[in-house]
């Protein structure tokens, strides 16, 4: 082992009596599920199927609903294969638990301490691993190949600063990359960064995001407020941080000059935040009302989403949306959900952590870039007066969707065939 290598894996080795008490606190706060807290230690009480085993380790909320599309798309063409999907977050496992394909097991990833690594895979014993996007943990990856489970990483990506981060610490990560059976990559710049860092078999896949199916839509929810919108306009501001709320309010108020019947949909990306919006609106003179509390949006002029989800609902109903962390620092959140659901996207200029996504929707019409935060108001009236009447995927979206998931299944064929030949 390196020097970082064996330094990292001696700390958590000793420290694991302390990560496992900082779970505990974790859970003890809300952040982890307490019902499943073993899993996160590696110890689970569902057994291993007796079949071919993927695993796809995913991340949170955003990697675990891509994580679902590349899992369904390899089951249509493998059904024989069974599938344990891992994430990190307590809200990515609400997300997905209803939406779990037919032979798909849900668990928590295990933290990254040898004990708890070791416990997992001596369990799950899986036949191939694929990791989606930049979950790179130097225990589980090394583990898992030490035990000669081939592993994949898949949307490969990292940030400049994280790049320059595992440079300092290359004798770490290098080894791990290095022994990748693949690894596919969102770009030219990311491949070029993972082979800096040692990675061999590389291949650019673009990003899986763009394959991602459509959100699955509640329709008896989405009739019922739609009929309770009726015929005002609507607009949606996604995903919000803060200090952007201030900008979609003064957006609102600008706005409603033109269209006094206007209602904003205001969905922060943290939904504990949204009584404190609440109280931020009334200081602004914005009647407000949550949406687990809402019972009549008659006298309604900002209605803030509080729930996990149900996006879908709100991409569907609002024939424009602003993608929050755009305005923020945060380089923007996925905005292709909302696009699949028949939506114009507008965004602020931070779009570092995926510019492809916003790139790609630009090249296709159906998405528009803002460089300050009053052009907002210009940019959304022409769509306030537009019916939406329906929320079909734009062709061209559906195209590239279809298009890269069949090149995503190109490059993982060969493995799921040698996969499937070790457990005949």
């Amino acid at each position: 082992m390196s020097f970082w290598r064996s330094s990292y894996y001696g700390l958590t080795y000793i420290g694991a009596p302390l990560i496992s008490a900082y779970l505990n606190w974790r859970a003890y706060q809300g952040y982890e599920d307490k019902t499943r807290l073993q899993e996160r230690k590696g110890i689970s009480h569902k057994p291993r199927p007796d079949k071919p085993l993927l695993w796809v380790n995913a991340v949170s909320v955003g990697e675990s609903v891509a994580a679902l599309t590349i899992i369904q798309t390899i089951l249509k063409r493998y059904p024989e294969v069974h599938v344990l999907l891992t994430t990190t977050t307590v809200s990515s496992a609400k997300i997905i638990e209803k939406r779990l394909p037919k032979n798909t097991i849900h668990q928590f990833c295990p933290v990254d301490t040898p004990q708890a690594v070791r416990r997992f895979l001596e369990h799950w014993q899986p036949d191939l691993a694929i990791w989606i996007e930049s979950e790179l943990w130097p225990n589980l990856i090394h583990e898992t190949q030490q035990k000669g489970i081939p592993t994949i990483l898949l949307n490969g990506r990292m940030s400049l600063k994280s790049f320059s981060h595992w440079q300092k610490v290359k004798g770490m990560i290098s080894p791990l990359l290095s022994r990748l059976t693949l690894c596919a990559v969102q770009s030219e710049q990311q491949a070029s960064f993972f082979k800096a860092l040692g990675a061999k078999t590389i291949s650019i896949m673009g990003n899986v995001k763009l394959m991602m199916s459509p959100l699955d839509i509640d329709s008896k929810k989405y009739q019922d407020l739609k009929n309770e919108i009726g015929d005002r306009p609507v607009w949606l501001a996604a995903s919000t941080h803060p200090g952007e709320e201030e900008i979609i309010f003064k957006a609102h108020q600008h706005l409603q000059k033109k269209h006094p019947d206007l209602l904003t949909i205001l969905v922060p990306r943290h939904i504990e935040r949204a009584p404190l919006l609440q109280q931020l609106a009334l200081k602004k003179g914005i009647k407000s009302v949550l949406q687990t509390e809402a019972q009549s949006l008659a006298k309604v002029d900002l209605y803030i989403g509080n729930t996990l989800g149900e996006m879908g609902i709100f991409y569907a109903l609002s024939p424009v949306v602003f993608m929050g962390a755009t305005f923020a620092l945060k380089g923007g959140h996925n905005p292709i959900e909302a696009a699949q659901l028949g939506a114009k996207v507008l965004h602020g200029p931070h779009t570092f952590n995926n510019p492809q996504l916003y790139e790609a929707l630009k090249s296709l019409g159906l998405s528009k870039g803002l460089q300050n935060e009053e052009e907002i108001p210009s940019l959304v009236i022409p769509w306030l007066t537009k019916q939406k009447k329906d929320y079909e995927e734009p062709k061209s979206l559906k195209i590239y969707r279809e298009e890269g998931l069949q090149h995503l299944l190109e490059l993982l064929t060969p493995y799921l065939k040698t996969l499937r030949r070790e457990r005949k």
